[in-house]
């Protein structure tokens, strides 16, 4: 990858607003070189995130720790916080209070807004992997909830966080969410499966699991959650964004 020239603030722009970076990566002396075409990377990510330019140094003597302390100490009023790593990337998110309307429905728009950051861009899956969602095996052979309507449910609980029609589809154990654009259905599937719950996409049709069996606060939110997750995701930053055409 061709390496980005080292220029001073003044020399990038930072006069102006398309030239103002407003996040910098400070990499300490003795950061694996081989690492480096990962955090530009990282970098590019980032910029194309907020929309600016990401400001990426690297230190030639003084270490981060110092470097730190200065900022910290500055009249401005840094403050500097330490994110640390996730305790484990395959840990499921926790389970979010269920909530319900005044008529006793479950209140999906209201439920999902609590949930994390895809797990496409770091966030815990929705689901662990030992308590994957799949399709039901054998599904016209598997008893139906006698609690629920649950393909209604789910219906229901799409339309109303993402404003998206679905309906069985004609592979039982299916239903069919029709998108946007066949890239918006592949997208969704890609990232659905990354939150550990099946989906697949045919054409601008994403294919996710949903048979009379499942239960409201289990099977039945999880579908609903991933595809609320995803869609305002897709909306909110890629759509906007222009890469969706």
């Amino acid at each position: 990858m061709e390496q980005e020239s080292s220029v001073s603030i003044a020399e990038h722009g930072a006069g102006s607003a398309e030239g103002r970076p407003t996040l910098a990566v400070l990499v300490h002396e003795g950061f694996p070189a081989e690492l480096m075409i990962d955090v530009e990377e990282l970098c590019r990510s980032f910029s194309g995130f907020t929309g600016a330019p990401v400001a990426l140094a690297a230190s030639g003597s003084r270490t981060l720790e110092s470097m730190l302390d200065r900022l910290s100490e500055d009249a401005g009023g840094w403050e500097i916080r330490f994110v640390a790593p996730p305790t484990s990337k395959a840990a499921s998110m926790s389970s979010a209070p269920f909530v319900y309307r005044e008529d006793g429905r479950p209140d999906w728009g209201a439920m999902w807004q609590g949930f994390c950051e895809l797990a496409l861009y770091g966030g815990p899956p929705h689901r662990g992997e030992a308590d994957a969602l799949h399709a039901v095996e054998n599904p016209l052979e598997v008893p139906a909830n006698p609690e629920i309507d649950a393909i209604a449910e789910i219906r229901r609980g799409i339309y109303e966080t993402t404003g998206l029609y679905s309906e069985p589809a004609a592979e039982p154990g299916w239903l069919a969410v029709t998108c946007h654009s066949k890239k918006m259905a592949a997208w969704m599937a890609a990232s659905i499966i990354l939150e550990n719950v099946d989906a697949r996409c045919d054409e601008e049709r994403l294919l996710v699991p949903a048979h009379p069996s499942f239960r409201l606060k289990n099977e039945v939110k999880s579908v609903i959650t991933v595809v609320a997750k995803c869609n305002h995701y897709w909306q909110a930053h890629i759509a906007a964004g222009g890469a969706a055409e």
